[in-house]
Parts: C-alpha cells; sequence; structure tokens
C-alpha cells in the first residue's frame, strides 16, 4: 500500500488541514506573498508516516526560478498530512505565467513496515537498542506510481495586478426547471454567485430574456461563501427563448445563459395550490384541560400533491401536517387541541385571512334547583303611627304657607 492522493492549491491564508481560504484571481505582483497548499492522503503505515514534498517553480520560459522541499517524519496514525509553500514574489521576476511543479514522495509501505516491526522485536529481546525507520530514497520511488505524485498549479506574476479590480465574485450553475413550457407558464430560473474573498461584500447581475432586461439583482455575500438567486420567468411568444446572466462591475467573473421554449400546444400545469375554507370549532368555551376539535375545509386548486397545513394559535405555531390532495379535490382536516391556561384562544390556518375564537373559562357545577327549599317572604305593612306623623306634617306645611301669603298681602 502507498500514496493514495495528493493535491495542491493557490490559498490567501491557512488555519490548518484541509482549512483554507483559496486566493482569488491566482495573480501575484512583485512584493506579494505567494502561497502553495499541498495536503498528501493515505500515508501512514503501520503507524509511521515519512513524506518528502519538493517545489520547482518555472517561469513562461520554462527556466527553474525557486526550489524548495519540505519533509513530514511523525509516528500515529494520521492518515493525511499538509505542507505550505510561501514565497515573497521577488522584483527580478518577469510578468507572465508561472508553473509550480510539486512532487510529493511517500518513502515508506506496509512491506517495509513489517520487516521493521519484526526487528524491533529481534533486537529487543536480544538487548540491542532502537533502530531508525527504514525510509526509501527519493530516487528509488521516483518512477513508481504508487509511491510518488507529480501536480501541477499554475499562477501569474503581473505587477499590476494591485492595480485591478479584484475578481471576486463569480456567477455560475444556471439551472431551469423546466425546458419546454405552455404560454404564460412560469418557469423557475436559479443560479449561484460565489465569493471567492476572504471579506463580506455585494456586487450585481442583470438578467435579460431575449435581450430585454427583466431583473437586476444585487446581494451581499460572507467570505468564500455561495448564494443562489432565483427568478421567474415567462412568455406567451410560440418558440425557443434565451435566458442571459450578464456580470455588472468588473469584481463580476461568469456569464450564464439557458434556452427554453414555449410550446402553444400545451396547458399551464398549475401548482399544487391549496385554499382553506370554513374554519370551524366544535366549542366556543370549555375547561382547563378539556378537548377543542378544530375543523377546516381545504379545496386544491392545483395539480395533485401535497403541502404543509400549518395550525396557529395566538400566532404560534400549535401543528404543522403533510396533506394530500387530488385535482380539484376538497377534504376536511381536524385538529385536537387542549389548553391549561384560561383565556381566549385565536385560530388562524396557514395563510388564510379568517380566524377562530375558542375560550378555556373555569367551569363550576350548577347548583340543582329542585332541591332547594323556598323561604316564603312575609309582606310587610307601614305602621299607623308613622302614618298618622306624615299626615300631620303635610297639614301643617299647607296651613303655614297660607299664613305666609296672609301676612304679605
Amino acid at each position: 500500500m502507498a500514496i493514495d492522493n495528493g493535491y495542491a492549491r493557490i490559498v490567501y491564508n491557512v488555519r490548518g488541514l484541509q482549512d483554507y481560504d483559496l486566493h482569488w484571481n491566482d495573480r501575484f505582483p512583485p512584493g506579494s506573498i505567494l502561497k502553495i497548499y499541498v495536503e498528501s492522503n493515505g500515508i501512514n503505515h503501520k503507524r509511521a508516516v515519512a513524506v518528502d514534498y519538493v517545489f520547482i517553480i518555472k517561469d513562461a520560459n520554462d527556466y527553474i526560478v525557486d526550489t524548495s522541499s519540505f519533509s513530514s517524519r511523525f509516528e500515529d496514525f494520521r492518515e493525511n498530512d499538509f505542507v505550505i509553500y510561501s514565497k515573497e514574489i521577488p522584483k527580478m521576476w518577469e510578468d507572465g505565467a508561472y508553473t509550480a511543479e510539486i512532487h510529493i514522495f511517500d518513502l515508506l509501505n506496509d512491506s517495509l513496515m513489517n520487516e521493521y516491526y519484526l526487528n524491533l522485536t529481534e533486537l529487543y529481546l536480544n538487548g540491542s537498542g532502537r533502530p531508525d525507520l527504514p525510509f526509501m530514497n527519493r530516487s528509488e520511488v521516483l518512477s513508481d506510481q504508487n509511491q510518488h505524485i507529480k501536480t501541477e498549479k499554475l499562477f501569474y506574476v503581473d505587477r499590476y495586478a494591485n492595480k485591478y479590480p479584484v475578481d471576486r465574485f463569480r456567477i455560475e450553475n444556471i439551472i431551469i426547471d423546466s425546458n419546454s413550457i405552455a404560454p404564460k407558464e412560469q418557469i423557475q430560473v436559479s443560479f449561484n454567485i460565489l465569493n471567492t474573498f476572504y471579506d463580506k461584500g455585494s456586487t450585481s447581475v442583470l438578467s435579460f430574456l431575449d435581450g430585454k432586461l427583466i431583473d437586476n439583482t444585487t446581494i451581499e455575500i460572507e467570505g468564500f461563501k455561495s448564494s443562489q438567486v432565483n427568478l421567474q420567468v415567462s412568455s406567451d411568444i410560440p418558440g425557443d427563448h434565451l435566458i442571459e446572466i450578464r456580470p455588472v462591475g468588473p469584481n463580476t467573473m461568469g456569464f450564464l445563459s439557458a434556452v427554453f421554449s414555449v410550446a402553444p400546444e400545451k396547458v399551464a400545469e398549475k401548482p399544487t395550490s391549496f385554499n382553506f375554507k370554513d374554519l370551524q370549532i366544535d366549542k366556543l368555551s370549555v375547561g382547563q384541560g378539556d378537548n377543542v376539535t378544530i375543523s377546516v375545509i381545504i379545496e386544491n386548486v392545483g395539480k395533485e400533491g401535497s403541502q404543509p397545513v400549518e395550525l396557529y394559535i395566538n400566532d404560534k405555531l400549535e401543528e404543522q401536517r403533510e396533506v394530500y390532495i387530488g385535482l380539484s379535490e376538497t377534504k376536511e382536516v381536524k385538529f385536537n387541541v387542549t389548553k391549561p391556561e384560561l383565556g381566549a384562544y385565536r385560530v388562524t390556518i396557514g395563510n388564510a385571512t379568517f380566524s377562530k375564537v375558542f375560550f378555556v373559562e373555569s367551569l363550576q357545577k350548577t347548583t340543582n334547583l329542585s332541591n332547594v327549599s323556598v323561604i316564603p317572604i312575609k309582606e310587610q305593612k307601614p305602621e299607623f303611627k308613622y302614618v298618622l306623623g306624615l299626615s300631620v306634617l303635610i297639614i301643617l306645611i299647607i296651613s303655614l304657607r297660607f299664613y305666609l301669603k296672609w301676612k304679605l298681602k
């Protein structure tokens, strides 16, 4: 057994094994730092690793301008290893395309390690010291494809690279969900925008249908992340139609296109779409912990399929259920709910505009009136002395009024 795989990347920053940031355009002016991340896999041989890395840098004329080598030696169970070649671009390097030729030498194999452990046992039994690991020379494995891997990476020396806008965004992977549609039927167009830089930034792209601008998208993307853009496109003109995605500004690379056709004989198929109707609650008022049955009538106005039906109580999702309904069919869906807290509960379904309310109350038992004895109330008449006193008082007031009237004449 020998090395499984090895590869190289032009990087900006390295944090560890398989954790690095790719350089955005592989162009380096004099004085900048070139970094190449190289990884080897499947290099462990019975708990031992011995790998050499050799870098040969050639200019556009195939002249060697730099060489460097690294060695990894360790004894554990790691299967992967990496090194970083780092070089400040000299001012004497001319502009042009440069090639980094990278050789990875696996200087161990399982046969050598079997022999090593056998010798190690015999030497310890005889009282001798621990032998060194039996590394091979590079020349021994140079022609062995199982022990030696060669890979290349292209980069550019460009003294004006700092003056160019950074090509930090890339548009890629355009997808349309249908190649043939009915007139006025919509198709979905999606594509990705990748930020190849370590900082967050924004870029814009233009979308065209048959050369006519239909969308201008500006999007902000985190460093080394991608974001998907989705568009709805339609046409009522029979025949083929061209969708184009073009970058805006010099810092975004890529040009995407796709073709779809409008077939007049096709009938647009409306996607699965639920209309919610006739919401009902079986009780207006219930006790704490009592069951309430909520039912809703759902009509599928699109093609047959399933969609989630969501029950909200006081604007919080109470339950979600996947419901399948055939083309133009209607179905009743029921939910059972119990609430332990007193109060009013407003019920809504999905994006429906209507709602209904039920109440949870502390219900007390009503007393049985048939077992209650009724005590008659005795009618009380006013006593005679109070009536007589009131009559005398009225006579005195009338006499006083007549006297005062006579006196004032």
